[in-house]
């Protein structure tokens, strides 16, 4: 059944169903009228779910997405990959592991003992140095209230609707992170992590 499908355009249908079963042709006048009618309720529900989706975007991308894909005709997959031995990789675990591969050879390796020192440019006065930076829990706690819930979780596996829901608890915690961050020069190593999704693009690779 279809998502948009409502109780009333269903009951529709159902009744078109029995409405032929009982005369067997699809010409006759009690046939046409409840397949009009049932065309109609089916017209209308579906026009009613997609106009409510489409009001409904900014707070809920996923469904929107999920509906527009589900209309594509075409679904175009992530091939066989060659690895560095000539080989076709047709599993999905192992195409994953390829793709990382490759993107972990492609980043830029700093060495922190060449870093060169950079040009002063300040032409303030001391007094309008920035020294210090003051981390407010109440900014973060807005931070972590706008988070969208329809977000998937990052590399820590916390979903955004609980970082949302729990944004007063967590805002005290979180702010003495970042000034112990700031007091020491280091930043924490599960800040250093990301997920990297490849998008792939239709055509040649």
């Amino acid at each position: 059944m279809a998502i948009w499908m409502t109780h009333k355009a269903l009951k529709a249908v159902r009744h078109r169903r029995m409405i032929y079963n009982k005369h067997k042709d699809s010409r006759h006048p009690a046939c046409v009228k409840a397949a009009k009618y049932a065309s109609y309720l089916i017209k209308q529900a579906r026009q009613n779910f997609e106009e409510l989706l489409a009001k409904k975007i900014k707070e809920d991308r996923k469904s929107f997405f999920a509906y527009a894909r589900s209309k594509s005709k075409c679904n175009i997959r992530v091939g066989d990959l060659c690895n560095s031995q000539g080989q076709l990789i047709s599993d999905a675990a192992e195409k994953a592991e390829l793709l990382n591969n490759f993107f972990s050879s492609v980043f830029t390796r700093e060495t922190v003992e060449s870093i060169p020192s950079p040009d002063p440019c300040f032409t303030g006065s001391v007094n309008q140095r920035l020294c210090d930076i003051n981390v407010d829990a109440s900014v973060i706690a807005g931070k972590l209230h706008a988070l969208r819930p329809d977000k998937s979780a990052g590399d820590d596996n916390l979903s955004p609707r609980l970082l949302r829901d729990l944004s007063t608890e967590l805002a005290t915690p979180v702010s003495l992170i970042f000034r112990r961050s700031l007091d020491t020069s280091c930043v924490p190593r599960d800040w250093r992590t990301a997920i990297v999704s490849p998008l792939y693009k239709k055509g040649c690779s």
